[in-house]
């Protein structure tokens, strides 16, 4: 019972955590597990909130620059000569 117990919990709390943000859930579990795998029971909700806003500052800087993103570099570009 405490092991089916455990796994609900494992599941629930990423969950409820990640209730009204626009990250997506992996992030979100990401964080809260990696969070609670290296500060225990406070760490889950700290782990959680960096890496969300990490993940939102990323595609806000990714959203910034799409220009950037599509341009082949020189260093790509192939040229076939005989």
């Amino acid at each position: 019972m405490i092991l089916i117990a455990g796994s609900v919990d494992n599941v629930l709390k990423p969950l409820m955590l990640g209730r009204g943000v626009d990250a997506p859930m992996p992030v979100i579990l990401l964080g809260a597990l990696g969070g609670m795998a290296t500060d225990g029971i406070l760490g889950m909700f700290v782990g959680a909130a960096i890496l969300a806003v990490g993940y939102q500052i990323f595609m806000r800087w990714v959203d910034d620059n799409p220009e950037r993103a599509r341009q082949p570099t020189a260093s790509h570009s192939v040229s076939m000569t005989l």
